[in-house]
C-alpha cells in the first residue's frame, strides 16, 4: 500500500457522494469508492495501487442511526468509509484512513449534502474545522492545538492566503465569551484590526517562500494563566504571549513569530499577525496589555541583556550567506558564546536544557563548517557532551552526543587523502555504542538508519538488514520506522514483483508499472540537484533507442523537492521516459516505499515484472539489458 499526498478537488455531486443507493443498484465497486477524494488539500492517506485493487472489499456496514459503505484492503484494514447517518439514502460522512487508522472525516451536518465540518484524528491531529458558508475553505477552528496553529500559520504565509490566516483569528463572538474587561477588550481588538496590514508586510518581507517549505518545529514558553480576579473578568484567561515557527527553506532553517494566542474553548486563537525572525522570550505589552507581573514565566533578570546579545547574534546574520563555511562558522560560534552565558547564570533544569540543546547545535554546525586544521568547535562540544554526561538527564545527554559523533563523522571526511572505508568503519561503531547507550534517544531512530545506509556502503548488507529491521520494529512511531522497512525490502527486492505507482510528473494521471508488463524495464531514482543525472539521462537515452523495438522502457522517479525543478531539468536533457513525481523529495512515497537513501538509484526489472538487479551501475546496464531482451 503505497502512501498519496492527495491534493485532487472532486467534480460536482461526486466530490460528495451526493448520490443516493439507487445509484449504485449493483453496489458499488472499489473503483467506485476511490474516487472519493478529500474535499480539502494536502491529506495524507492510504492509497491503493493498481494492482492491489482487485483484491480490495466492499461491505455494507449497518447500525442503528444508519448504513454505509466500507472499504477494506487485501490485509482487511479499512481504507474509506463512506455512511449515511440519519437514513436518507445520502452519505453524510466521509472518513479516510492511512496505514487502517482513520486520519481524516468529511461531515454534512445540515443534510443538504455539503460537506460543511472538517476532523483530523491520530496521526493527522486533532483539528475541527467549520465551513460556515460551504465554499471549500475554513472560515472557522472549534478545536484545534498550538502546534497545528502554527502549521497554519506557515501556509497562510506560503500561499499569501489572509483568509486563511483570518480563520484563525480572535472573533467578536470569542471576546464575549472570555468576558474580558474593556479595556484588555478594546487592546486585542486594536490588534485584530491591524493584522490585514502586518499580514501584508510580513509575506512581501518573505515572498522566497514556497510550496517547498517545511515547517519543523515550534517554540512557546509554557502557556500563561492569568486568575479572572487579577484580570477582571469573567473567567480566567490562557494565553500564549508570543511562539516562534522554525521552518526550512531552500535549504536553510529561518524563524517566523506566531503572534500572541488565545485559548477559547477547545481552539487557540491568534491576536495578531505573524510577523518574520526568532520571538522574544519575554515582552512586556506597552500597549495597555497585561502587565508583566502577571507572567507564569520570568526571565532572570542577570539573563535579560543576554538575550538581547542573542538576538543582536541572530540579526547579524541577515546580510551573511550561511552556505559560506567561514560565515556559518562565525555565526554559530558568536551564538554559542551568548548561550554559554546564558547557561550560566540559568538554574532550572528544565530551561538549562533547552539552551544546551541550541548551544550543542550551534558547536556542531561550526564544527562541520570548520577547516581541517580548525578544530576549535568540535573540541567544544566534545567538552560539552562530557559536562552534560555528568550532570545532564539521559536524554539530553543522547541529543548532545549523536552531533558530537555526527560532527565528527563529518570533519574526517573532509579531510585531504581520506581513507573513506576507514572513516566509515569508524562511524558505524561509533553509531552502534550511541544506539546501545541511549536506545530512548530521539536521534536512536536515525543513528540506526545511519547504521544501515553505512553497513551497506561497506557491502554488508546482513548487517544492514538488521539495523533496518530493528529500526522499523522497535521504532514503528518514527517517520524514518517505514523508511527501515523499505529500505529492508528494497535488500530482498531481487526476484519479486516490483510495485511502483504514482502521479505522471506534470499531470493527475496514475501510472502502475504493471500497464509494461512484458517490457524489460529500467527505473531509475533521480533529482536534479543530483550532478550525476545529466551523464545518466545521455547514456539511458541512448539506451532507449537502441533497444526500445526490442521492448525496453524507462520509468524515471523523479525526488526533487518541487516539481517545478524536475520540469526545468527535462527541458534542458531530454529524455524519452515515463516520469513519476510526488511530493516530500526524499520523504515521498515513491522514496520510501523501497527506501531509497541515496540518488541515483536504478532498479532493473524482467518481462516477468520480477526485478533482475537492485544494484546496476548506468554503466553496466547495457550488458545486462542484452541478456534480458533475448
Amino acid at each position: 500500500m503505497v502512501r498519496s499526498r492527495l491534493g485532487v478537488k472532486l467534480l460536482g455531486a461526486l466530490c460528495l457522494l451526493g448520490v443516493t443507493a439507487s445509484t449504485w443498484a449493483a453496489g458499488p465497486t472499489p473503483e467506485d469508492l476511490l474516487k472519493i477524494r478529500p474535499k480539502l488539500d494536502g491529506i495524507e492517506l492510504s492509497h491503493p495501487t493498481e494492482a492491489e485493487i482487485p483484491h480490495l472489499k466492499v461491505e455494507v456496514v449497518k447500525s442503528e442511526k444508519g448504513s454505509g459503505y466500507l472499504l477494506r484492503d487485501a490485509k482487511g484494514r479499512p481504507i474509506r468509509r463512506f455512511f449515511d447517518t440519519d437514513g436518507d439514502r445520502y452519505i453524510d460522512v466521509w472518513s479516510y484512513f492511512l496505514d487502517g487508522q482513520e486520519v481524516y472525516r468529511e461531515i454534512d451536518s445540515n443534510g443538504n449534502r455539503k460537506a460543511d465540518q472538517f476532523r483530523w484524528f491520530n496521526s493527522a491531529g486533532s483539528k475541527i474545522g467549520l465551513d460556515l458558508n460551504e465554499d471549500g475553505r475554513i472560515d472557522r477552528w472549534e478545536q484545534i492545538s498550538p502546534e497545528e496553529v502554527s502549521q497554519e500559520i506557515l501556509q497562510a504565509v506560503i500561499h499569501r492566503d489572509l483568509a486563511r490566516l483570518q480563520a484563525l483569528l480572535l472573533t467578536d463572538s470569542d471576546l464575549r465569551e472570555l468576558q474580558l474587561p474593556n479595556a484588555e477588550a478594546v487592546r486585542l481588538k486594536e490588534r485584530l484590526s491591524a493584522v490585514p496590514e502586518k499580514f501584508n508586510s510580513t509575506v512581501a518581507a518573505l515572498i522566497g517562500l514556497n510550496a517547498k517549505t517545511q515547517w519543523m518545529h515550534v517554540e512557546f514558553l509554557p502557556p500563561q494563566c492569568i486568575p479572572a480576579d487579577a484580570l477582571g473578568s469573567g473567567r480566567d484567561l490562557y494565553r500564549y504571549k508570543n511562539g516562534t515557527i522554525l521552518y526550512q527553506n531552500n535549504g536553510k532553517a529561518d524563524f517566523m513569530q506566531t503572534g500572541e494566542l488565545i485559548l477559547v474553548g477547545r481552539a487557540w486563537k491568534l491576536v495578531d499577525a505573524p510577523l518574520p525572525g526568532h520571538a522574544p522570550l519575554e515582552e512586556r505589552h506597552p500597549d495597555g496589555g497585561l502587565p508583566v507581573g502577571q507572567d507564569v514565566v520570568q526571565i532572570p533578570e542577570a539573563i535579560r541583556p543576554l538575550l538581547d546579545k542573542l538576538r543582536e547574534v541572530d540579526e547579524s546574520i541577515k546580510n551573511d550567506n550561511l552556505s559560506d563555511p567561514a560565515a556559518a562558522v562565525r555565526y554559530n560560534l558568536a551564538r554559542a558564546a551568548v548561550l554559554e552565558q546564558i547557561i550560566a547564570k540559568t538554574e532550572q533544569p528544565a530551561a538549562q536544557e533547552n539552551w544546551i540543546k541550541q548551544l550543542a547545535d550551534c558547536y556542531s554546525a561550526a564544527a562541520q563548517n570548520s577547516t581541517e586544521n580548525d578544530g576549535t568547535a568540535h573540541r567544544r562540544l566534545s567538552e560539552l557532551r562530557q559536562r552534560v554526561a555528568k550532570v545532564g538527564s539521559s536524554k539530553l545527554a543522547g541529543y548532545v552526543a549523536y552531533r558530537e559523533i555526527s560532527a565528527e563523522y563529518t570533519r574526517k571526511l573532509m579531510g585531504k587523502n581520506v581513507d573513506v572505508a576507514k572513516v566509515q568503519e569508524e562511524w558505524r561503531e561509533r553509531l552502534k555504542e550511541f544506539v546501545t547507550e541511549f536506545p530512548s534517544a530521539e536521534d536512536a531512530p536515525d543513528a540506526l538508519l545511519q547504521l544501515g545506509m553505512a553497513s551497506e556502503f561497506m557491502g554488508k548488507e546482513a548487517e544492514a538488514r538488521n539495523w533496518y529491521a530493528k529500526l522499523a520494529k522497535e521504532y514503528p512511531s518514527s517517520p524514518l520506522a517505514k523508511k527501515g522497512q523499505g529500505s529492508l525490502e528494497r535488500l530482498e527486492l531481487e526476484g519479486k514483483v516490483l510495485e511502483l505507482s504514482g502521479p505522471i510528473l506534470g499531470t493527475q494521471r496514475p501510472f502502475d508499472i504493471q500497464q509494461l508488463a512484458g517490457k524489460v524495464v529500467i527505473v531509475y531514482y533521480w533529482a536534479s540537484w543530483n550532478g550525476q543525472c545529466a551523464d545518466d539521462f545521455a547514456k539511458l537515452q541512448t539506451l532507449v533507442q537502441n533497444y526500445k523495438s526490442q521492448g525496453l522502457e524507462l520509468v524515471c522517479v523523479n525526488l526533487d523537492n518541487a516539481q517545478a525543478e524536475a520540469v526545468q531539468f527535462l527541458q534542458r536533457h531530454r529524455i524519452d521516459a515515463t516520469h513519476l513525481f510526488q511530493p516530500g523529495a526524499m520523504d515521498s512515497p515513491l522514496a520510501v516505499r523501497y527506501g531509497i537513501l541515496v540518488l541515483p538509484n536504478v532498479f532493473l526489472v524482467g518481462r516477468d515484472g520480477k526485478v533482475v538487479s537492485r544494484s546496476v551501475q548506468v554503466a553496466g546496464l547495457e550488458d545486462e539489458i542484452k541478456k534480458l531482451i533475448k
